[in-house]
């Protein structure tokens, strides 16, 4: 909290409220009853004077805003643990926000956060239609979006190289002699969903394979939608021989489907998914993974950020950074039997 919003919430000036919080109160004739007042609530409110001092002095809260889709998926927390770290490296507070994958509430998050006088804001923005973000635009606070991403709204962006990391993990499958792959997919209209299925059918083109429509399931990012698709996936005939999963609550609504058809994998079926999590390895069989580089991605978003927030830092606002994905292979893929 800055000066002015403990000013509103006291509703007594800023003038009033910065001089007692910088000890003059008597200097300046304050009525000790108003002084005890300002900072009692001070102080029941959490700031301390010097943050509110440095806070009118340099017109910045030393806080800015993270929003991010679902704080339940283990991705999003690890991003959100890595932005705070590097942020408390530089000096700055996080205030984080769960947009629950909707973009109303994700519009609510960030006029909340706005109202607390965030000096910026990192958003891993929701849905395919970025217009309930265009008042956030329209006020030039500093943004760097991160993971997900609205290409249209030209702000620096910090993501993985989502259809490269696809691509790889199809042809790793052909390679072992697959040809039915399936890909399991989560949101449509989000912007790694888009790459990560590009870089699937970009896999398939390049082994000569031909994409089919009916191994394309999915389209919520929920560990038990992904169930029911993987479900009919094994219903078909002939079914595929792989799985992509495009993150990690995917892969879990996988094995479920898996364990429950009374399958085993790698030896009826062999599963890739992004994201690697402390789990992953724990699994019988272990779970090859997609792994994204979450701490760096946390790390560079605060730093682009940090490069708008700072006097003639407009000009990093439109940078595009892509990180590699890396192939973690475990004993979740194998060669394909005969069928």
């Amino acid at each position: 909290m800055n000066l002015k919003s403990l000013a509103q919430h006291l509703g007594i000036s800023a003038s009033t409220v910065s001089r007692v919080m910088a000890g003059r109160g008597d200097e300046f004739r304050i009525a000790k009853e108003t002084q005890k007042h300002i900072l009692d609530e001070a102080a029941a409110m959490g700031v301390r004077p010097d943050e509110l001092a440095r806070s009118l002095r340099l017109q910045s809260t030393r806080t800015f805003g993270l929003v991010i889709p679902d704080i339940s998926n283990p991705f999003f927390a690890a991003l959100a643990r890595a932005v705070e770290r590097r942020a408390r490296a530089l000096g700055y507070t996080v205030l984080l926000a769960d947009s629950q994958e909707s973009d109303e509430v994700e519009a609510e998050c960030i006029r909340t956060l706005m109202d607390r006088r965030i000096d910026g804001l990192i958003l891993a923005p929701v849905g395919g239609d970025s217009a309930h973000l265009q008042p956030l635009i329209a006020s030039k606070l500093p943004l760097t979006q991160v993971d997900r991403v609205f290409t249209a709204l030209r702000t620096a962006a910090v993501v993985a190289d989502n259809f490269a990391g696809a691509c790889e993990a199809v042809k790793r499958l052909v390679k072992l002699g697959h040809r039915r792959i399936a890909c399991l997919q989560g949101r449509e209209d989000s912007s790694v969903i888009v790459e990560r299925v590009r870089g699937y059918r970009a896999g398939l083109s390049e082994a000569g394979l031909r994409f089919e429509e009916k191994f394309l399931v999915g389209g919520e990012h929920s560990q038990a939608i992904a169930r029911e698709h993987t479900l009919k996936l094994l219903d078909l005939r002939p079914r595929p021989t792989a799985i992509l999963a495009l993150s990690n609550q995917l892969a879990l609504g996988a094995l479920e489907a898996v364990r429950e058809r009374g399958l085993v994998i790698p030896d009826d079926l062999s599963l890739i998914a992004f994201d690697e999590q402390p789990w992953a390895s724990l699994l019988s069989p272990p779970l090859t993974t997609l792994a994204q580089p979450v701490e760096e991605m946390g790390t560079v978003a605060v730093d682009r950020l940090c490069a708008q927030i700072k006097p003639g830092g407009k000009a990093s606002r439109k940078a595009l950074t892509t990180l590699p994905v890396r192939l973690i292979e475990r004993a979740s893929i194998g060669p394909k039997k005969k069928d």
